[in-house]
């Protein structure tokens, strides 16, 4: 073993330049590996500290006024698990008027866990003092003072101490002391487990231990970064997959990624494999050249297993401390870049200040989320280490089979199989031979040749795949942006009510079009209204609840209290749907053919022929088939006949004569609607079905003058203090009316976008210059390794400039020819990754095709690569003699 070391270490010696783009190769396969694997690491460690902050440091919540908690106490620590942290809260009362509010009297445990610290005054004692946070304060127009009086559901209290802002929670929550009892108490338990183990599984030890209903048990958000989400099985769910209609790949992939985190170890494997690939190609080359010294030495009696030693030796003394230099050189980099734009690695989250008095005014501050602290990778860093050793005796074992396999005539010339005689005389035919020899050198072995394209193509094809996918990742964004996000105005009015008798005057509205600061007022106008569906036009009825008896999947109690649901089956194929309608104006309309997906958006012939935009369901997979309505469809619409119709006749259950029916016209289908009103069905953009009209439309047809919505858009350059003081000033005095500033947002928003992109690409210059070694090695060696040929058409009169002239040729063939091939393959690949944007991940409108520009510019660096990468070669066999080339 030690003269296979030795030899090794001679060999990497003697030939410099191939053990150095091995190295390099090495260093930065590594590098890009681990540093990249770093990245994530740190991104979801901060999500989960954001989290903890955002939803509370817990993992479970119950009710707890049963029998089983009486031995909770002495099952905190059992076989498998044991709880870290628990509290307990007890919902004294709650209230609907004038917000949703949780009187509650909790342990100093759950303050604790839910990070609200006391900021002035003490903690509730007496019967009649209350604590709360100064955002809940400003909502009830209440002054953050202690002593204060504070009126609820009629009840006078006295402020004592004023907490820290609540984590999200669907109502406000204020806190009372354990002396205040109206008799309807609710107890519930939050429990956090120690992480170092499974929280799911021992959440589930304890439940069997206590023989609490697992039905019951709530989860926090944070779960998903802990493994407290119930995991997803193997062959259950790919069994599913392809036992349900439609479910497929994106069905398997969405459950086993949300378990297995697939998303980022496929971009860990696809990094490394790709590793292993140029260091395969690159050693490939440097054992080639030395083929005739291997076939000696095998000659005099050396072993296959000596054969390997060696091998395997070479490629350990360099992978050792290349790929410890890799990952220090990784991780510094990433550590910087982390410090400099780490929230691009973290999944952002939105937090909103409330502000205002009666008119509830809210202002949003949105920040992006806080990166924390750089976390190197050690699981990635080890099993990146141990997946490269094994593929390194992977390479080994695969090039000593090939020598196996080889000749030692074979291996003493280089050659991996026979020549063909041909006894063809081109002279006759052609007055210079430089194109014709090239031709000779490039097919003399086709399977070199077809594997020297592959290798040069395969560095261009992730680039491109990478560029693909950055550019429909920064469309998706710009789209959901506007749409999903909410983000598509500066600043948004609503009406944060469930009546349609409260709305924003239309003489408001108008008065917002006078400020100087505005560029746009977009107001938008609601109804809610139901839509038959027959025959079987409703194919998605499995997702809703109210249709489909299925233990366990139970509608939502407030949407079947207040409109009867959202659908009702009414035959046995027949079915009514609740729809939001919306009433745009020609500017938003225009906006939504970004959008588009089948039809034609013209504002002025929606309002002269009376035809409307359908928004329909969007499926799991990225589809919109859940209901069979096309474009040129025409829909009945049933609405109130008042536009101000009071709560119990929206759930159309009302005498006939409380409604209207009318027929509209689908003149185009949308993907998204760009302003929503959430506070009666919801509305996601996703799991609503949509009416879109003109404003005019819905005054004309309903009766609609107010609006529930407006949207507000700033001059460039506008001061967004100012603009927001007097949209405030104008709009005080409407009810239930909220201002949100998006201002800051989109700022954050735009610049975590940007370096996400910078990111993306960044990643792709990387694999490029990692392809660019691997090309640069192979071209070298494909001119080197033909230097007998060379000297004997040196030695026979080829001049220097015909010399270059040849090497030129054969450089531009295989540039053109790995374009081809990189040209080609990307064609499957580019449909296999639009397949995963929009089944998987859900792209909204991504490109079908790159753009020509990435194309154009990867043909080019080809080229020239190849072409720079031959004459360079070249240029050093000119520079020796004749006779030396000969006897190479």
């Amino acid at each position: 073993m030690k003269n296979c070391i030795r030899l090794a270490f001679a060999y990497l010696k003697y030939y410099k330049k191939q053990t150095l783009a091995l190295f390099l190769g090495v260093v930065l396969s590594a590098g890009l590996l681990t540093g990249v694997g770093s990245l994530l690491e740190s991104g979801r460690r901060a999500a989960l500290e954001n989290g903890r902050k955002k939803y509370g440091d817990w993992h479970y919540s119950m009710r707890c006024d049963y029998p089983w908690f009486s031995g909770f106490e002495q099952a905190k620590k059992g076989d498998g698990y044991e709880v870290e942290n628990a509290a307990v809260i007890t919902v004294r009362k709650m209230i609907e008027e004038p917000y949703n509010i949780s009187m509650l009297h909790a342990d100093g445990a759950y303050l604790q866990m839910m990070g609200r610290e006391l900021l002035e005054g003490h903690y509730p004692e007496a019967e009649h003092e209350i604590a709360m946070d100064v955002q809940t304060l400003r909502n009830l127009d209440i002054p953050a003072v202690c002593g204060s009086t504070v009126t609820l559901d009629g009840e006078a209290f006295v402020l004592s101490g004023i907490v820290s802002d609540m984590p999200e929670a669907e109502t406000m929550q204020v806190f009372v002391s354990a002396e205040l009892d109206y008799g309807t108490n609710g107890s519930f338990l939050y429990l956090k487990f120690t992480e170092s183990s499974n929280v799911y599984n021992q959440m589930m030890k304890l439940a069997n231990t206590l023989g609490i209903d697992k039905s019951r048990i709530a989860r926090n958000k944070i779960n998903q970064y802990v493994g407290g989400d119930a995991p997803a099985g193997l062959w259950r769910t790919v069994k599913a997959g392809i036992q349900m209609d439609g479910a497929g790949l994106p069905y398997i992939w969405s459950l086993l990624n949300q378990s297995w985190n697939l998303t980022e170890k496929s971009v860990l494997a696809a990094l490394g494999i790709f590793g292993v690939f140029i260091i395969y190609s690159l050693f490939q080359v440097s054992v080639t050249k030395r083929m005739s010294q291997y076939s000696m030495m095998q000659a005099v009696g050396m072993t296959r297993g000596t054969t390997f030693g060696i091998l395997a030796s070479e490629l350990g003394i360099i992978f050792l401390p290349a790929y410890f230099t890799g990952f220090l050189l990784g991780n510094g980099a990433a550590a910087y870049l982390y410090r400099k734009s780490g929230k691009i690695f973290v999944q952002p989250e939105e937090f909103y200040v409330h502000s205002g008095a009666q008119t509830a005014q809210t202002q949003a501050a949105a920040s992006l989320p806080d990166a924390g602290a750089f976390h190197v990778s050690v699981g990635v860093m080890w099993g990146g280490a141990v997946f490269f050793l094994l593929l390194t005796l992977f390479i080994t074992w695969m090039l000593v089979r090939k020598m196996d396999k080889m000749t030692t005539r074979e291996m003493m010339s280089k050659e991996t199989g026979k020549r063909r005689r041909n006894r063809t005389i081109y002279s006759k035919k052609h007055a210079g031979l430089t194109g014709i020899l090239t031709k000779k050198f490039m097919f003399e072995r086709k399977g070199a040749f077809i594997g020297m394209l592959l290798s040069l193509s395969v560095g261009s094809l992730i680039f491109l795949g990478a560029s693909y996918v950055a550019d429909n990742t920064k469309r998706n964004n710009e789209l959901t942006f506007k749409a999903d996000d909410g983000l598509g105005s500066d600043v948004q009015i609503y009406e944060d009510t469930d009546m349609l008798t409260d709305v924003v005057p239309e003489q408001t509205a108008e008065r917002l079009k006078e400020v100087p600061e505005l560029s746009m007022v977009s107001p938008v106008r609601y109804m809610l209204g139901e839509i038959p569906l027959i025959d079987g036009s409703f194919k998605w009825t499995e997702y809703y609840a109210e249709v489909v008896e299925e233990e366990g999947f139970e509608p939502n109690p407030v949407l079947m209290e207040k409109y009867n649901g959202v659908a009702v089956r009414t035959g046995e194929d027949d079915y009514k749907l609740k729809v939001n309608i919306y009433g745009y104006d020609d500017e938003m309309l225009t906006s939504l053919n970004e959008y588009l997906l089948e039809g034609e958006i013209d504002p002025e012939q929606m309002r002269r022929q009376n035809t409307v935009i359908f928004k329909p369901l969007m499926g799991g997979q990225g589809t919109y088939e859940g209901v069979d309505i096309q474009n040129g469809d025409v829909i009945t619409l049933k609405t109130p006949d008042n536009a101000e119709a009071s709560p119990e006749v929206l759930r159309f259950l009302s005498a006939d004569e409380q409604y209207q029916e009318q027929n509209f016209k689908v003149a185009a289908l949308v993907s998204r609607p760009l302003a929503k009103v959430e506070t009666f069905i919801g509305d996601d953009g996703t799991n609503r079905i949509d009416i879109i009209m003109t404003n005019e439309q819905m005054r004309e047809n309903f009766g609609v003058e107010g609006y529930h919505t407006v949207s507000i858009a700033l001059k460039e350059g506008a001061d967004a203090g100012t603009a927001a003081d007097k949209i405030r000033e104008i709009t005080s005095g409407i009810p239930k009316c909220v201002v949100k500033d998006f201002t800051q947002q989109i700022e954050a928003q735009n610049l975590f976008l940007s370096q996400k992109m910078v990111f993306f690409y960044g990643v792709a210059v990387i694999l490029l210059i990692i392809s660019l070694i691997h090309i640069m090695n192979s071209m070298q060696y494909l001119v080197t390794a033909r230097r007998h040929e060379f000297g004997i058409l040196r030695a026979m009169g080829i001049t220097d400039e015909g010399f270059r002239r040849m090497l030129v040729k054969e450089g531009l063939r295989y540039g053109i020819y790995s374009c081809i091939v990189m040209i080609v393959l990307y064609m499957p690949v580019q449909k296999i990754l639009y397949y995963f944007l929009v089944r998987v991940y859900l792209y909204i409108h991504p490109q079908t095709q790159i753009s020509p520009v990435p194309l154009l510019i990867m043909s080019a660096v080809n080229i020239m690569i190849c072409t720079a990468a031959v004459l360079i070669s070249g240029q050093s066999i000119l520079k020796r003699q004749i006779i030396e080339e000969i006897h190479d």
